[in-house]
């Protein structure tokens, strides 16, 4: 049971690290920053961003444009688990010594 539990802590430290990670991507690839990706930004003709490593989603602009890409945030998805499962092995690993 202490080995699971190891493990979990890893997991959800990993998924912690990997949304901070998406949070500050959002935050420098948005033109008014993290407020533009919740839509609370007062900044006109704005580009909003979101998505690490890849962008899934992008709305704004000049010439109002609106995209989310299902197959991005699906590859997102899949990178931040593996992350998290390659995280927790390493910190049960070195957790047990």
């Amino acid at each position: 049971m202490p080995r699971l539990r190891t493990f979990l802590i890893g997991f959800g430290i990993g998924l912690f690290i990997f949304i901070l990670i998406n949070l500050i991507a959002a935050h420098l690839l948005s033109d008014c920053g993290l407020p533009a990706v919740f839509g609370l930004d007062h900044c006109a003709d704005d580009i909003a961003r979101a998505g690490f490593p890849f962008i899934f989603f992008e709305e704004g602009g000049f010439d109002y444009r609106n995209i989310f890409n299902t197959s991005n945030l699906v590859n997102d998805i899949v990178i931040a688990i593996l992350f998290s499962i390659g995280l927790s092995f390493v910190f049960t690993r070195y957790k047990k010594s």
